[in-house]
């Protein structure tokens, strides 16, 4: 079974690919809010596929969507300065187009960001922020903090402490019944309930603690069961019907969950993406420098510590996007494509419903713009 989705591209997929392609742009249209007459927009312009286009015409940006099957209609908009429908940042996942010098100045007088994702979810570059450059006295603070493992341990104390509260939030209100679930609520009360009677001494400690609130959240995940569709036609991996574990199953090729094996994994990466970005943003227009960071030590250039400090407490957060979405949907082998490798890649409109349903989760808890 597993030999028969391996080396599948879009082409081979053929019919189901475009239908569901369609499927999940539908549902994007269907769960895009409606903005009042006076009120700015609040969600994201979501752009994928190929021949992406971005430009300025007479003053105005233009921007045209890409492909991702055939046939399709291609979608354009004409953005206006100051107007109250353009979006508060523009996020493109993967595919392929251009970008013109002039649209880059316009996005950076509007002040709109521009986040490139790629193809697994991760941030692959953010332009046209304002407030890039670090503040001095933010910068000091940070190599102050970092020195200081008291001041450590004080800064990140909160941020694991509403961490565990919004853990706890997903667990009783987000996953369904299972002894497992049962037993994650318990640890994570009795973590939260230890933390303020004697919060640790040093980092590693509540590091530790945290890691250990989340080892029972992500086994009660276990509990979920993916409902799959025309499998006749696109079998699956017998792994992908239930959830195993958030690091990739072939360990031996790699490490962690950069590079996802299952479909959930995949998706939690794309959503995980998209709370990097919106961090990066507030990092960088704050004046503060992504890569000192505080509670994490700096892992690799891409990998900004400090943004990866601010993300932990909203990890839940963006958690609900894929449950609900994991819970409400019938999946179809032709949603994703698995390579020579192991990895899973997401169908491009799959992976805009799940970009917009985090934009959703962010904008519900207040983190909409930067």
């Amino acid at each position: 079974m597993l030999d028969s989705v391996v080396e599948s591209t879009p082409e081979e997929l053929g019919s189901e690919w475009a239908g569901r392609s369609r499927y999940w742009l539908d549902a994007v249209e269907k769960h895009t809010p409606k903005r009042k007459r006076r009120e700015r927009r609040a969600d994201a312009l979501i752009l994928t596929g190929h021949g992406v286009s971005i430009s300025v015409d007479k003053g105005t940006l233009i921007i045209a969507d890409g492909n991702t099957h055939y046939p399709a209609e291609r979608r354009t908009w004409r953005l206006f300065k100051g107007a109250l429908e353009n979006p508060p940042r523009i996020v493109l996942i993967d595919g392929g187009g251009n970008l013109t010098l002039e649209a880059l100045d316009w996005l950076a007088e509007q002040s709109i960001p521009l986040l490139r994702l790629g193809w697994d979810g991760r941030l692959v570059s953010m332009i046209g922020a304002d407030g890039y450059l670090f503040d001095r006295r933010k910068l000091a603070w940070q190599h102050e903090t970092r020195s200081n493992e008291a001041k450590r341990v004080r800064f990140a104390t909160p941020l694991i402490a509403r961490k565990i509260e919004a853990t706890l939030e997903n667990l009783q209100h987000h996953l369904p019944p299972s002894k497992s679930r049962e037993k994650a609520i318990e640890t994570a009360r009795r973590v939260r309930r230890d933390l303020r009677a004697s919060p640790p001494s040093n980092v590693s400690q509540l590091l530790a603690v945290e890691g250990l609130v989340a080892s029972g959240y992500f086994y009660a995940w276990r509990a979920l069961v993916l409902k799959w569709k025309a499998e006749t036609r696109h079998p699956i991996p017998d792994e992908w019907r239930l959830f195993f574990s958030r690091s990739a199953l072939n360990t031996d090729k790699r490490v962690g969950n950069r590079r996802a094996t299952h479909p959930i994994n995949a998706m939690l990466n794309y959503a995980y993406g998209i709370l990097e970005g919106h961090v990066r943003i507030g990092v960088f227009a704050s004046g503060h420098d992504p890569a000192i960071g505080i509670m994490h030590d700096r892992i690799s250039p891409d990998r900004h510590s400090f943004v990866f400090d601010l993300m932990e407490p909203l990890r839940p957060i963006v958690d609900r996007a894929v449950l609900k979405l994991v819970q409400e949907e019938r999946f179809s082998g032709a949603d994703f494509v698995l390579q020579a490798d192991g990895v899973c890649r997401l169908n491009p409109e799959l992976a805009r419903r799940v970009t917009q349903s985090t934009e959703g989760q962010l904008f519900n808890f207040g983190l909409a713009t930067s």
